[in-house]
């Protein structure tokens, strides 16, 4: 059966395009207003020369204040999934933990997006990359993982989409606040090179890569294949996670790649970020229509219902029938 196609209501388009041309007019004036900054390129690569300690130095109290505030959001999002995991959903338990493993693809997101975590011999979690690693990385994705979690347990409900592009944008913004107090309290990690979208403390082009890639995509993923994904198969969500994480950035964040590692001109640095916005935007539009059967920008549309499914383990032929007086897709086999 084909799906009935509708377009968003005129209010909401209006809506969001003054949204959007808000969003962007605040940040070129923000950009246009801040200081400029002097971006020193290496001599060899022609790349933002890498800070050191003597640039940023490392502070080991706001680390190990940030190490036992995220460590302890973790452990309750931990303390949560596992009374989940006791009657038998491990799923939501090995997204949260699956947010552990991001300290892989985030070192290399890391060196390409140009951050600086100050080392301290005695705060030495691993190294790879040439990059050294203290506890708050592997302690800051852990407390990330109540997010993710939160955003599995969302999903189940079954939301309207205008539901869940509200849902992603809180979550963009707790993201940044978090992100706002870290780097703002000094001597835990710090951005540097030629960053778009510098408002503060935060260059925000990072917001849409953090918040698709550590909650949404893995918290899609979980809701489309929960009938595979049971017991302990829902342990691959350990690889799913932070492979969410590394192929988000792969698809939108190039375009603030490529302006971070140069010294370009104030409005095509600005316009990449922008362009990763775009490009995130996009991705979730993606996420939500393959992943969830949502009409991504009918705000009244529902995703699918894979209720039945779940109890059939491997049936993942879905199609998507609207029924037309609730505006709510189901499976139908």
């Amino acid at each position: 059966m084909t799906t009935p196609t509708r377009t968003p209501r005129p209010r909401a388009r209006t809506l969001i395009a003054l949204g959007a041309v808000a969003f962007i007019a605040l940040d070129l004036l923000i950009t246009d207003l801040s200081a400029p900054r002097a971006v020193p390129l290496g001599g060899n690569t022609h790349v933002p020369m890498v800070p050191t300690n003597a640039d940023f130095p490392y502070n080991r109290t706001h680390n190990v204040v940030a190490i036992v505030l995220l460590g302890s959001l973790g452990l309750i999002a931990l303390a949560v999934t596992l009374r989940l995991a006791r009657r038998g959903d491990f799923l939501p338990m090995f997204v949260a933990l699956g947010t552990v493993a991001i300290v892989i693809p985030e070192v290399f997101v890391d060196i390409v997006g140009m951050v600086y975590y100050p080392t301290d011999a005695a705060d030495q979690a691993f190294t790879i990359f040439g990059r050294q690693m203290g506890w708050f990385i592997l302690a800051g994705w852990f407390g990330a993982g109540a997010f993710a979690a939160l955003m599995v347990l969302v999903l189940r409900a079954r939301p309207t989409a205008g539901q869940v592009w509200a849902i992603l944008g809180v979550t963009a913004l707790s993201y940044t606040i978090f992100e706002e107090f870290l780097v703002g309290s000094g001597g835990i990690y710090h951005y540097y090179g030629n960053q778009p979208m510098w408002w503060h403390n935060l260059p925000l082009w990072w917001t849409p890569c953090n918040t698709i890639g550590c909650a949404f995509l893995p918290a899609a993923f979980a809701y489309r294949y929960r009938a595979l994904l049971r017991g302990w198969r829902a342990a691959a969500m350990l690889v799913v996670v932070p492979a969410s994480v590394a192929g988000s950035y792969a698809f939108i964040a190039m375009p603030s790649w490529v302006v971070v590692n140069g010294n370009y001109p104030w409005l095509p640095t600005e316009l990449a970020g922008l362009g990763t916005w775009l490009l995130g935007l996009g991705l979730i539009a993606i996420i939500m229509n393959l992943f969830l059967g949502y009409q991504p920008f009918d705000p009244r549309s529902r995703p699918w219902d894979l209720t039945d499914t779940a109890q059939k383990p491997g049936n993942l032929r879905q199609r998507q029938e609207m029924v037309p007086d609730d505006h709510t897709p189901v499976a139908v086999g």
